[in-house]
């Protein structure tokens, strides 16, 4: 009964997106890229690449304390583990960099991977310590004011947690499976080590901001910065789940519901969902295929069952 019940479902939301898409205005999104500013285009592509190079630094930093490696390596397999989540779902990306690294520079799994989770919560406090600051440059959603205010606890939480002297003892009081992890983590980023990963960490996003503000202009969109600014968080969370290939049509939703209390069309604001997702792709692609070449990519995929089986 219940696969009955699904299988009605998806049936259903099959049959509601292809009337929609049937009745979508397409014809006015294709003018919107044929039209698009190719200055502003190429602009938004160089500041694109920005943000790879600024997550593979932070990286590298994270994981230099407790595994050596060369910080060209760490940029090549974050470019690499870019371009794979571009093309997958899920974080099959993040598996191959690790893979990658491991490959080419023999750092343990381990740390590799405690790295890229690091990694992951400096992004966080790079995101929240952007929110917090944005509101000084930026005339935001009345909406986002509750998201603000979350990420100023988040980021005085953290300050907090940071002062703490009390994790060295903490740590010796865990179970014997967890205390190496924890040592490798405490190692990579308590304290002022967390500084100069986080400071990446808001570069990235500061280019991420900026290609979608120059992609979205390009399109012939009357975009604000706090509009753009809306769409990168709108865009980055409906992304969370990667159901999708590169989070293709996910993206392009969040733009639209992002961008329509700015008065901007939604067919004008799929034109400039298709342009970033093309920028942010394409470029990423064929810098990864030019650093390793395509069966570098694929070896870097096949290191997955490798990951694996250490975790």
């Amino acid at each position: 009964m219940k696969r009955w019940m699904w299988g009605l479902v998806v049936l259903a939301g099959l049959a509601a997106a292809v009337r929609l898409l049937a009745r979508f205005p397409w014809g006015d999104t294709g003018a919107a890229l044929l039209g698009a500013h190719l200055p502003l285009l190429a602009a938004a592509i160089g500041v694109n690449l920005v943000s790879p190079v600024a997550k593979g630094w932070a990286w590298h930093l994270l994981l230099q304390r407790v595994a050596p490696h060369r910080w060209r390596t760490a940029q090549e397999a974050t470019i690499v583990g870019t371009a794979v989540n571009s093309v997958s779902v899920g974080v099959t990306g993040d598996a191959a960099r690790v893979a990658l690294l491991v490959r080419k520079e023999g750092v343990p799994v381990r740390a590799a991977t405690l790295a890229v989770a690091w990694s992951r919560v400096v992004e966080a406090i790079g995101l929240a310590l952007f929110l917090a600051l944005a509101p000084l440059v930026l005339h935001l959603p009345p909406a986002l004011r509750g998201v603000q205010w979350g990420a100023a606890g988040a980021i005085l939480t953290v300050f907090v947690l940071a002062r703490l002297r009390g994790w060295a003892r903490l740590i010796v009081r865990l179970p014997r499976s967890f205390r190496g992890p924890a040592v490798e983590l405490a190692r990579m980023g308590l304290g002022p080590r967390l500084v100069a990963p986080v400071a990446l960490a808001c570069l990235n996003w500061l280019a991420q901001w900026a290609t979608y503000y120059l992609a979205l202009r390009a399109t012939g969109l009357d975009v604000s910065g706090a509009a753009a600014f809306t769409a990168l968080l709108a865009a980055n969370l409906g992304s969370l789940g990667r159901l999708t290939p590169g989070g293709v049509g996910l993206m392009q939703a969040a733009i639209v519901g992002a961008l329509l209390p700015f008065g901007i069309a939604a067919e004008r604001a799929v034109a400039g969902g298709l342009v970033l997702q093309a920028i942010q792709v394409l470029p990423v692609l064929g810098l990864a295929g030019a650093l390793v070449g395509w069966s570098g990519i694929r070896a870097s995929l096949l290191g997955e069952k490798e990951i694996e089986e250490a975790a």
